[in-house]
């Protein structure tokens, strides 16, 4: 347990900028398997925030806000690089190469600012409705550790490669299905259409994700992961607006 625990605490530090005293990357890994606790805590902070804005233009702006403070931009780093091999219809070598290019190119840039877009508006939709962002958040977390439990390592050692190889094992798969479920059903039961809909979405997105980086690269690098976890919440975001309009 006192193992466990500590593997969490690396893994937030790597993953969020909530200050947690460890540094040691090979201890995230090996914790990656507790991923949805980290989406659990994320989502939690971000609602809290949503909570206290008095309309739900303020909401959606703290939330964003918050969103980029709380992930550092990590995972927005990642699909941007992946977006540029994505919008050039690169695979193989050249994607890869577009991918480790510094200059943010124009494919980037646009699907970042559309992704932005579509998450305040998925933001201001669930204002009222903590659960369902809660629910986007772990179901972003745990689209990372799906899609690299679905795709082989790279062949090069990058993140993507570690947390592959020491988080993703039966008995990580096995503990990490235990604590997403729970997690998922601690929302599902309060708040059920909703929070159904933004899982649901999520898990559709995150199959599409690992389809589309098994075709382009054939591994999930850690490009690929940030790449599943915008996308994700953004889709378990709009799914849960779009049954907020028809309700």
């Amino acid at each position: 347990m006192t193992e466990l625990l500590r593997n969490l605490g690396c893994l937030i530090a790597f993953l969020t900028r909530i200050p947690v005293s460890c540094h040691d990357m090979r201890e995230a890994a090996r914790g990656y398997p507790l991923v949805p606790l980290v989406g659990l805590l994320e989502g939690i902070i971000v609602a809290t925030s949503m909570h206290v804005a008095p309309e739900p233009g303020v909401a959606a702006a703290l939330a964003l806000i918050l969103h980029l403070l709380v992930t550092g931009g990590l995972h927005l780093d990642g699909f941007a690089d992946y977006s540029d091999a994505m919008g050039a219809g690169a695979r193989g070598e050249t994607a890869v190469r577009i991918m480790k290019d510094p200059r943010r190119g124009g494919f980037a840039l646009a699907y970042t600012i559309v992704l932005l877009v579509a998450k305040y508006a998925g933001f201001e939709a669930v204002w009222q409705s903590p659960l369902v962002v809660v629910a986007s958040y772990i179901a972003a977390a745990e689209a990372m550790y799906g899609v690299s439990a679905l795709l082989p390592a790279p062949g090069y050692r990058g993140l993507g490669w570690l947390f592959r190889n020491l988080g993703v094992s039966r008995r990580g798969i096995a503990i990490n299905l235990a604590i997403y479920t729970s997690a998922a059903l601690a929302t599902v039961l309060f708040e059920p259409r909703r929070v159904l809909a933004a899982l649901i979405a999520g898990a559709a997105m995150s199959l599409l994700v690992a389809r589309d980086a098994r075709l382009r690269l054939g591994y999930a690098s850690g490009d690929v992961l940030g790449f599943a976890y915008e996308t994700v919440h953004t889709a378990a975001l709009l799914a849960a607006a779009l049954l907020e309009a028809r309700l």
